[in-house]
């Protein structure tokens, strides 16, 4: 239990979002070894939702479930496309806590405890599973909901200006509609909600207006300038390019009523995760050690602090 305790630690350690613009701590390990070759079960296309759209595949069959069982009842309203995405961003809003996610390795126990899921599968865990989570996982969890629900969605690693006005690793989402790419961002539009309603600031918007107070692609390596090295140019260019959003979407959604999700309690969430340990283990023993892919991309592109 105390090795699991210092794991459980660990992992809320690589959350990211809202820390300064620097370079983060060593990539982590779940326990400490090599990765199992074995590929996980792979989550298939879904059935056509009713717009004809099928689900985009995951590699792992347990979390894309958990994106399923909250796609379904909003495929099920028939709604036009961007109804959908404004009814799964709001989804996210009222439903995750911004908080360091959990359970980072809950997977384990839900299929192949051998087989870890991509970055974007895993960071998507703790919103659609403990309902907690920080703006990577925020975004993480956009972009699975917004794929099972059969629309392309990309994670995008950059920074935005913190409430002390200086530049702070953040992550956030595009998706495509109607053959156009839009920004999504549903963790800081959960931070300018007031008196109860939302704005849609951050809803299906433009890149000249997220430029405001985001940063990505070709703006985020003008921003770190000669701080950063040629490789991490390239990285911020090739690896974590973002496609174009030339123009927002119209009209941009009244203003609408929502409840906001209270602090979780620490210790529910902790017997959650020991209770979904322990019956696997008592059923399958301990798992090996496996690395996880959980560390923030952004973190890879950040200038070294001046010695």
């Amino acid at each position: 239990m105390k090795q699991f305790a210092a794991l459980f630690l660990s992992l809320l350690l690589l959350a990211g979002c809202g820390a300064p613009a620097k370079p983060p701590p060593p990539a982590p390990a779940a326990a400490s070894e090599a990765v199992a070759s074995e590929a996980p079960p792979r989550a298939e296309s879904a059935a056509p939702a009713p717009s004809g759209r099928a689900a985009l595949p995951l590699e792992n069959a347990w979390i894309a479930s958990l994106a399923d069982g909250i796609a379904a009842p909003i495929l099920a309203r028939e709604l036009p496309p961007a109804e959908e995405i404004r009814a799964a961003y709001l989804w996210l809003i009222e439903n995750v806590y911004f908080a360091d996610p959990v359970g980072l390795d809950a997977w384990r126990y839900h299929g192949d405890p051998d087989a870890p899921p991509p970055y974007l599968e895993n960071r998507a865990l703790s919103p659609l599973h403990f309902g907690v989570g920080s703006c990577e996982d925020f975004a993480a969890a956009m972009a699975v909901l917004l794929r099972r629900m059969g629309y392309k969605a990309q994670y995008v690693s950059g920074l935005t200006i913190s409430v002390e006005g200086e530049f702070v690793d953040h992550a956030w989402t595009v998706v495509q509609l109607d053959g156009k790419w839009y920004h999504l961002d549903p963790q800081l539009e959960q931070n300018v909600v007031k008196s109860g309603r939302v704005s849609f600031r951050y809803f299906l918007r433009d890149d000249r207006t997220m430029l405001a107070d985001h940063r990505w692609g070709e703006s985020l390596a003008a921003y770190y300038g000669g701080a950063i090295t040629p490789g991490q140019r390239e990285t911020i260019l090739t690896e974590l390019a973002v496609p174009a959003c030339p123009e927002a979407y119209v009209p941009t959604p009244a203003p609408a009523e929502v409840s906001l999700p209270g602090r979780p309690d620490p210790y529910a969430l902790r017997e959650t995760l020991d209770a979904e340990r322990e019956a696997w283990l008592s059923e399958h023993g301990p798992p090996g050690p496996v690395a996880l892919d959980v560390t923030p991309p952004i973190y890879a592109v950040m200038p070294e602090p001046p010695k």
